[in-house]
């Protein structure tokens, strides 16, 4: 829209002045402003006359004045966050805002996956400080009494020295490593 400038001294009469030189009606785009100018100032020769060159520097006078007064209307702020300049920072940090949160989602699976311990490895409960047994075996696809195949450690009990089967889920997260002596 044409409008005022800020700062500009030339009162919004002397735009409507110039529009009407141009043969515009106020509240025309930049864009009408330029094609009708530019189709204007083609019509002139080559060669104009004293009165004709007149005439095209009031033209010119009038675009120049209507240029500088141009105001772009404002972006409202969804049209600024699909602006490329900021959609690929902005989509960035929510992938990585999303990746987090998956992680931590899953943050116990993914434990699952990362940690399995070699046959020798003593374990103790969490909460205990006394050793549990010693890891001296592990299968994929252990056969429990009850249930579905599942992962599973054998550990020999260190007070007995009897082997039992313990499911890698309770293993990964309710033992750690026992501390060597």
């Amino acid at each position: 829209m044409i409008a005022k400038a800020p700062g500009s001294k030339a009162p919004s009469g002397h735009m409507n002045r110039y529009l009407e030189t141009l043969g515009l009606r106020p509240g025309v785009s930049m864009d009408e402003v330029n094609t009708t100018y530019f189709t204007i100032i083609k019509r002139f020769p080559e060669n104009p006359t004293d009165e004709e060159q007149a005439r095209i520097q009031e033209l010119k006078r009038a675009y120049d004045m209507l240029r500088r007064a141009y105001q772009p209307p404002s972006k409202k702020a969804i049209h600024v966050l699909f602006d490329r300049r900021y959609l690929a920072p902005i989509g960035g940090a929510l992938a990585a805002i999303m990746v987090l949160v998956l992680v931590v989602m899953n943050y116990g699976t993914i434990k699952m996956k990362l940690v399995h311990y070699e046959p020798g490895v003593m374990l103790r409960m969490k909460h205990q400080t006394e050793p549990y047994g010693e890891v001296v075996g592990y299968e994929s696809q252990h056969r429990f009494d009850v249930g579905n195949p599942s992962p599973a450690y054998a550990i020999r009990l260190k007070r007995d020295g009897a082997t039992v089967w313990v499911s890698e889920r309770l293993v990964v997260n309710g033992m750690a490593r026992a501390q060597s002596r």
